[in-house]
């Protein structure tokens, strides 16, 4: 934030997992959008963020199944 620059290119869709306020586990997919001044200096961000949990609980199962039929032992 201090330099006015992200790591992230404008748009990057990140995933991470979180708490809600009741303490529930849930994964969230979020992106961060810098706001720039009329002279382009940073002033803020916006954030966009989701609830994936549902899809991602079924991409794990989906994985363990394709684990389970290939006689993989590895966890996804």
């Amino acid at each position: 934030m201090r330099t006015g620059e992200s790591r992230y290119d404008h748009g990057d869709l990140l995933s991470v997992p979180s708490l809600r306020k009741d303490g529930a586990r849930i994964s969230v997919e979020f992106t961060i959008i810098p706001l720039k001044g009329t002279e382009g200096h940073m002033e803020g961000m916006a954030a966009i963020m989701r609830d994936v949990t549902k899809r991602f609980e079924e991409l794990r199962a989906l994985r363990q199944k394709l684990a389970a039929a290939t006689g993989s032992r590895r966890e996804p």
